[in-house]
């Protein structure tokens, strides 16, 4: 006999719609704020840029686009940790060059002790005082001071070390946007040289030197932090005419690709990515590919009608043609250096000369010279910058090997690369023919302009740059990328939201059903499991 099915309680319908669902969850708990950080080498801009973004994050779309923006100084929260401890802040009164090299060694040493990301924490420390003071709250220092919702943006003006970015992404998640503003070096220079007259050329590019990449860990390093930017805006062409300011110069666009990043980040408008943006999100998923033990780099080959003809890593090449780990049949074997060998070779060639020097150095000496010291020396030497021991084939040419064994040629093609080419990639990429190489992440150890000047060119804004590949033009250009970073392609372009009404088809873009993908939730992940399941009975 069939057994009797009991009634469902007809109660548990009104009893579940009190219960709200995921999705409002959700949407309730999203903080409603974004994080900007800014970097950029000295003179580059970062603060120029910072006031262009508050500007337009201000007026930006209708409603509650526009948000209550503020702009948070690193060289506050450095005055502020030096009166704290006691040390003596530059005198007004002190050269201008000296007052921002006392500010960079103060910087330095917040970050002696070993927390490298000690300034971001100040920085942190500055946006939760100023969300106390914009909800008329006290702060203390052992409760979290919760967002109430309000739509708001903190630019933080500017990020020095990576461990910052590693910090501010863990605080911030997919909220923190870094800011990435190239400027061309000779431009910098004179910027800097005309700021701070006191100083002459030496001092400014020793000042740039020491900006980009000091020497200890818990220097500054610039060039480290840089290449970690979601977006990237090109401030090399001058804001005014001359100097002067009721010339403004028409070729300064920052205001432009700055709402193009509001306007990716809100998704007020309908964006799409240009082939630069996709060529170069090809280039970093190739480089994922890559199981080198030194570095990963991508790049994408574009040919002249914007198609994406070849894509290559570094990694060690196999018999046949391409590299370990393109093919689905493996039953070859795997003898990339992590699979077989366990160490790098490069590395190992490096000590190998290394010692060599140092026991012909030492019997220089009779025997009296440290040898340690010596090996140490020689490591830290140009004979440590020495490459060509790698096994791998690098990005670059791993691409163009790619287009040849397809038939594919090369001559006018773009190259999208995650890192500047080495000087051997750099001489190949101009025999090959193509037009134009930009990258992301520079490599200091590159000679390709000091051996290859002659056919490479880095800059063009003077806008007079000529393909090489049309009537024997100009020089292969060099120069960095801008636009969306690979790292916020998805972020940016990956559709969450309803564009049409179901109804009409007509255009309408509809809030996300899920939250925005810049979105942070105001709480953790186990209180939201709190809210999720509290009420939420079988």
């Amino acid at each position: 006999m069939a057994s009797r099915l009991k009634p469902v309680n007809e109660n548990l319908g009104s009893r579940v719609e009190t219960i709200s669902s995921s999705q409002e969850l959700t949407k309730s708990l999203a903080s409603n704020e974004l994080v900007f950080g800014i970097v950029g080498h000295v003179g580059s801009g970062t603060s120029t840029a910072a006031e262009s973004l508050r500007d337009i994050l201000e007026s930006a779309g209708s409603g509650d686009a526009r948000r209550n923006v503020s702009i948070l100084k690193a060289r506050d929260v450095i005055a502020a940790w030096t009166k704290h401890h006691g040390e003596q802040l530059p005198a007004e009164t002190d050269p201008k060059m000296k007052q921002v090299e006392r500010y960079q060694d103060l910087g330095d040493a917040m970050r002696k002790n070993g927390d490298h990301a000690a300034v971001a924490r100040g920085l942190i420390r500055n946006i939760r005082m100023r969300r106390a003071e914009l909800q008329s709250i006290p702060l203390d220092e052992t409760k979290p001071v919760v967002p109430d919702g309000s739509p708001r943006a903190y630019i933080l003006d500017s990020i020095r070390h990576p461990a910052e970015v590693y910090l501010l992404r863990r605080a911030y998640g997919e909220a923190f946007v870094l800011v990435g503003v190239v400027c061309e070096q000779a431009v910098r220079a004179e910027r800097i040289s005309k700021k701070y007259r006191d100083a002459g050329l030496d001092d400014a590019e020793k000042f740039m030197r020491r900006d980009a990449k000091a020497g200890e860990k818990h220097g500054q390093r610039v060039s480290d932090a840089f290449h970690l930017s979601d977006y990237f805006v090109d401030n090399t062409a001058s804001r005014f005419i001359g100097g002067d300011t009721r010339k403004p110069n028409p070729k300064w666009d920052i205001p432009d690709h700055l709402e193009r990043l509001v306007r990716l980040v809100t998704h007020l408008q309908i964006e799409r990515p240009k082939i630069e943006e996709t060529a170069m999100h090809a280039a970093g998923g190739a480089a994922m590919r890559s199981s080198c033990l030194s570095r990963q780099v991508g790049a994408a080959l574009l040919d002249r009608n914007g198609n994406i003809v070849a894509t290559g890593e570094n990694e060690v090449p196999r018999a046949g043609g391409g590299v370990y780990g393109e093919e689905s049949d493996d039953s070859s074997g795997d003898y990339r250096c992590f699979a077989d060998r366990k160490f790098c070779s490069n590395t190992t060639e490096q000590n190998e000369i290394s010692e060599e020097l140092a026991d012909h150095l030492t019997n220089l000496f009779d025997g009296n010279a440290n040898r340690e010291q010596l090996v140490e020396a020689l490591r830290s030497s140009r004979v440590g910058e020495l490459l060509e021991f790698s096994r791998a084939v690098h990005a670059e040419m791993d691409a163009v090997l790619e287009a040849g064994r397809k038939g594919v040629s090369t001559v006018g093609c773009r190259v999208f690369v995650t890192t500047f080419p080495c000087h051997y990639c750099a001489r190949h990429l101009v025999s090959a023919g193509v037009d134009e190489v930009q990258f992301i992440e520079p490599y200091p150890k590159s000679k390709a302009i000091k051996l290859h000047g002659d056919s490479i060119q880095l800059d063009d804004s003077d806008g007079t740059w000529e393909r090489p590949s049309v009537n024997g033009g100009g020089k292969v250009l060099f120069r960095p990328f801008t636009g969306v970073a690979p790292r916020m392609y998805r972020r940016a372009f990956q559709k969450s939201r309803e564009l049409k009404n179901s109804l009409t088809g007509q255009l309408q873009i509809h809030e996300p059903e899920w939250g925005s993908p810049y979105d942070i939730a105001k709480s953790s992940y186990a209180e939201f499991e709190v809210s999720l399941t509290k009420g939420f009975g079988y």
